[in-house]
């Protein structure tokens, strides 16, 4: 999967939204030190170390952006995988049929299309997906000094990252009350000091807000709101805009609607047509949380005060994060953000898979089979779903070489200071390597394929 996943991305160029600006200003910046002192004054956000990669990687690539930027975009992905696989813990052939559908909503579910469709030009979503899979893999293991540590340092990068980094703080010690010892006390401890820190740094020693509703925009009910609107509406109070996100990204995870705020099969009924697209997500989604309520159900009927089953300790992890990444959206909902609760509802679809495959001993062989016929079913939506991600990789192929054509021409001038002129530079040689990059045309591809499997 990791492979397939890559060779679409590999054949999207760098692209210009939410990248252009970064690589112009990480060009001039002297060192990646600089760069993280220079995020480290923001008003709204804390995020030195997002600029500080890309400088990096910039000055890594020398000249070769496209190979660097994709190429660390296809190895973070592979790495989450790795890390999801690796955390199911398969030991029986009935884990394995278990970890194979859970691998299908963890790469079919409409978070995952944010963390592989966007480069920015790195995708710190996907790296803080990985820091979340690796604060579990470490609260899973044997547990040791260097595996405190380790988890010490993976929470600071994170956090200094985006503010969905936090979440890996929510990981390791949900894990460890569920009786997950591989992370000790005292590392736990030590990670919630770090924690205390980067409050007290952020909010009183650099004294750096929230992000304002002037950032960007979002969905409000059936459509999107413009910074301007979203002042108007709610700038005196904006505190039932915030619940009314947090409430939609926790729906969104396990029902796939609303969509970015937006309840999407509302409105294109009232618009007289509703993609195929919108029943094969809403249907598996809330089918696959119906199954999850079930094993829920199973798992916690027997009478016991601790968590030290693992699969309770995963569904129990899969409720607190998507609780905790609905938190964090509070200010706008996207894709992206909830990244990291779509990989832990993956858990617990894993949880639910194997309680299926259980039930066929268990229970009746008619209430098995029915099971069964259910899990089975629904796999074949996810499977469906996840091969519709590389149809929307070769959509974004195409997306961004167009933006490439279409941009101004002021920005490939070679006039002005020397800074305007190393600038403009840079910009012919990604938009050249943008434009003589090979990609599918998808206005030829079938036309059910968009409706089925676009965004």
């Amino acid at each position: 999967m990791s492979l397939s996943f890559g060779y679409d991305l590999m054949r999207i160029s760098v692209q210009v939204s939410d990248t252009l600006v970064d690589l112009i200003y990480v060009q001039q910046s002297p060192s990646a030190w600089e760069s993280f002192m220079s995020e480290v004054t923001t008003s709204a956000y804390l995020r030195p170390l997002r600029l500080a990669q890309v400088k990096m990687l910039f000055d890594l690539a020398q000249g070769h952006y496209w190979l660097v930027y994709r190429g660390s975009h296809v190895l973070l992905l592979a790495a989450a995988l790795f890390l999801f696989v690796r955390a199911l813990d398969i030991r029986t052939w009935r884990d394995g049929a278990a970890g194979a559908f859970a691998l299908t909503v963890f790469t079919g579910i409409h978070t995952f299309r944010g963390v592989v469709r966007e480069g920015f030009p790195v995708n710190h979503f996907l790296v803080i997906v990985v820091y979340s899979l690796l604060a579990l893999n470490l609260a899973r293991s044997k547990g040791g000094r260097w595996v405190d540590l380790t988890a010490v340092v993976v929470f600071v990068a994170a956090s200094l990252t985006l503010e969905s980094g936090l979440l890996v703080w929510v990981v390791m010690a949900t894990a460890w009350a569920c009786g997950m010892r591989g992370i000790s006390s005292r590392g736990v401890i030590a990670v919630t000091g770090c924690l205390a820190a980067y409050c007290c740094m952020r909010f009183l020693f650099l004294s750096t807000g929230m992000p304002g509703l002037e950032e960007r925009t979002s969905g409000l009910w059936l459509r999107v709101l413009e910074p301007d609107e979203l002042i108007a509406r709610f700038g005196a109070n904006p505190t039932w805009f915030y619940a009314y996100n947090v409430a939609t990204s926790f729906l969104s995870v396990p029902f796939a609607d609303p969509n970015d705020g937006v309840f999407q099969l509302v409105g294109s009924r009232l618009e007289g047509y509703v993609p195929p697209r919108l029943y094969v997500a809403i249907v598996s989604s809330t089918a696959t949380t119906a199954l999850i309520g079930w094993a829920v159900i199973r798992r916690f009927r027997r009478p016991t005060s601790a968590l030290h089953d693992a699969d309770r300790q995963l569904l129990v992890l899969a409720g607190v994060v998507l609780i905790a990444n609905s938190v964090v959206s509070f200010a706008y909902t996207r894709h992206e953000i909830l990244s990291v609760a779509g990989a832990f509802y993956a858990f617990a679809a894993f949880v639910t898979a194997r309680c299926a495959i259980e039930s066929w001993h268990a229970s009746t062989r008619l209430t098995g089979a029915a099971v069964l016929m259910v899990l089975a079913i629904v796999a074949t939506t996810w499977t469906f779903r996840t091969a519709g991600v590389h149809h929307m990789l070769r959509v974004q192929a195409f997306k961004v070489r167009v933006d490439w054509a279409r941009l101004s021409p002021d920005l490939t001038r070679d006039t002005g200071s020397r800074e305007e002129r190393v600038a403009a530079a840079l910009v012919r040689h990604l938009r050249r390597d943008a434009l003589e990059a090979p990609v599918t045309n998808p206005y030829l591809l079938p036309r059910w394929a968009d409706r089925w499997w676009g965004e």
